[in-house]
């Protein structure tokens, strides 16, 4: 067959949901129409677009580092990126997944700043002794191969060291046709079992994830989220056995039905200063909450505590924790985005109407040069004291076709819409309603969905 001993495999999921299809996606054209080679035929299965909602592309390559940059487009593209000048016409960016780029000022809405000093907080499990047995009385998670293994109950605990805004990701596994039963807390101060405290923690099982607060005064629990939508986008009331419920709450990517694990992938973003949270399952976001309580929690360790019946088996892998970015101007300040002057916002949250005339490299790093509409003295303010920059918009964005396109995620985290694409050896080009035709390395795709080209809508939100 021509598709056999294909060393990856690109997952197509059709609208029914149900059906899938596996091999390697080779093109999408004006129309929707997708090429896929797979071991089902000899030649290029084509699938219309109207029958296909996303494409997961096998990975290929590591991981690399995020940019210290993010732009957004006026139609609500992402591209993180390095800035390597600007200008009062244009961008000229460097990105890992588009390479060199020019962008002119007019395509921009707002270029989003992350700290010079954000880092990696936490990222394991590394051996045998990162994670501590909370006390001799309950047993603790097992390190294994690089995951962390609990069987039945299991209580481990260690220091973290949160900042005030942070990005947490996991992620979950157990046993087919089993029941999860999982808690993670963090901000947690550790005292012993039983006493009570202020902290978050995650809560996993058969009624769902919660999301909730436990607090050293008044009520002690809330519940700030709970989800129950499935990974299919089901909503399932009521009980359910075993069986049915691990089917449900599988992954979302495994290829088949005799997938021996169920997965969690768990994405969380956290602000203790604004007591704010964004929750991602499996890739999709879930909403935005915010502690009713305030005053969020100060500790700075996490605990992970297995619940499971006896027997049971869960893993936890790939746990990161990374210093989060500062938020962007309030909600109130929103409309600063259809202005004809550039905003610049500060860390301190300060903000300066005006233009940006360029960003130039000193001796400390990169610094932006802005004249303020309110004196004479231009401002100038190094890269990692900005949070962010609206860019005024002096004409009305650009309409996009009424047709199908798609949306096009990177390992970066960057998002494009296309109206198509096509693929020779490892790389995709593409054509980008307003840069026109881009190249990508292959290797950092990692999924194409269907969307309507006419919302041109943030997708951060």
């Amino acid at each position: 067959m021509a598709g056999a001993g294909m060393t990856r495999a690109d997952v197509v999921t059709l609208t029914s949901g149900a059906q899938r299809l596996t091999g390697v996606l080779k093109s999408i054209d004006g129309e929707g129409t997708m090429e896929l080679q797979s071991d089902l035929s000899r030649e290029p299965l084509r699938v219309r677009g109207a029958m296909v909602e996303n494409v997961k592309f096998a990975v290929t390559e590591a991981e690399a580092d995020l940019p210290s940059v993010k732009l957004e487009l006026v139609n609500g593209d992402v591209i993180p990126c390095e800035i390597v000048e600007i200008n009062t016409e244009a961008l000229m960016v460097d990105s890992s997944a588009l390479g060199k780029l020019r962008i002119e000022r007019r395509h921009v809405a707002t270029m989003k700043l992350a700290a010079r000093g954000k880092h990696l907080v936490y990222k394991g499990p590394i051996d045998d002794n990162d994670w501590k047995r909370a006390n001799d009385g309950q047993a603790g998670w097992k390190f294994n191969n690089g995951d962390l293994v609990a069987q039945g109950q299991a209580h481990s605990q260690r220091e973290i060291g949160f900042p005030e805004r942070f990005d947490l990701k996991f992620e979950l596994g157990w046993e087919k046709n089993k029941v999860p039963s999982f808690q993670l807390f963090f901000c947690d101060p550790l005292v012993a079992a039983g006493e009570r405290c202020d902290r978050y923690y995650l809560q996993y099982g058969s009624a769902g994830m919660e999301l909730k607060r436990e607090s050293y005064k008044d009520r002690r629990y809330t519940t700030i989220a709970s989800v129950n939508q499935w990974p299919r986008n089901r909503v399932i009331k009521g009980w359910m056995d075993a069986e049915m419920m691990a089917f449900d709450w599988g992954d979302q990517n495994r290829t088949s039905q005799n997938t021996s694990d169920q997965k969690l992938l768990v994405e969380l973003q956290v602000d203790r200063r604004s007591s704010t949270f964004r929750l991602m399952l499996n890739g999709k976001l879930q909403g935005e909450f915010r502690d009713p309580v305030g005053s969020a929690p100060k500790g700075a360790g996490m605990a992970i505590v297995s619940q499971a019946a006896d027997g049971v088996t869960q893993t936890l892998r790939g746990i990161e924790i990374v210093e989060g970015e500062a938020p962007l101007v309030s909600a109130h300040d929103e409309r600063l985005v259809t202005e004809d002057r550039d905003s610049l916002i500060t860390r301190q949250n300060e903000r300066w109407t005006g233009e940006l005339l360029g960003m130039s490299v000193e001796d400390k790093g990169h610094v932006l040069r802005f004249k303020s509409d309110f004196g004479e003295r231009l401002i100038k303010l190094p890269e990692a004291d900005a949070s962010a920059v609206y860019f005024g918009q002096k004409r009305e964005a650009e309409s996009l076709p009424n047709k199908i396109m798609y949306l096009m995620r990177q390992a970066d985290g960057g998002v494009l819409r296309v109206a198509s694409c096509r693929f020779a050896e490892d790389v995709a080009t593409v054509d980008h309603p307003l840069l026109g035709v881009l190249n990508l390395g292959r290797g950092q795709l990692r999924s194409i969905e269907k969307v309507t080209s006419n919302k041109a809508k943030s997708m951060t939100e």
